[in-house]
């Protein structure tokens, strides 16, 4: 998972979870998590023989790519840069870390 140790997907979710990771979206990653897991395994769930459960998958990692990955680059990019930096700076400063150099 993005941030996390990357060793055992349950445990990353978890983490997340303890982190504040909205309820839709621990779901969406349990979802796949479990029904990927199971299809992995012969004679436990053949994805071939429900299209729409491999649908579902794809929507359901979608999601989980919306939210980890390009809502943030979206808000860093297209929105944050439009801040004056000055502002970013001190908004960094507020919240303790350096500020990004690459929004500009």
């Amino acid at each position: 998972m993005v941030g996390e140790k990357g060793k055992d997907l349950n445990d990353d979710i978890g983490s997340l979870v303890k982190k504040g990771l909205r309820p839709e979206i621990q779901m969406a990653l349990d979802s796949v998590r479990v029904i990927g897991n199971e299809a992995v395994h012969p004679g436990v769930l053949d994805l071939n023989d429900d299209p729409d459960t491999a649908l579902a998958m794809f929507e359901l990692v979608n999601l989980i790519v919306e939210h980890a990955i390009t809502a943030k680059k979206k808000a860093e990019t297209a929105y944050y840069s439009s801040v004056p930096k000055n502002k970013r700076e001190a908004i960094a400063k507020r919240d303790g870390r350096q500020p990004k150099e690459n929004v500009d």
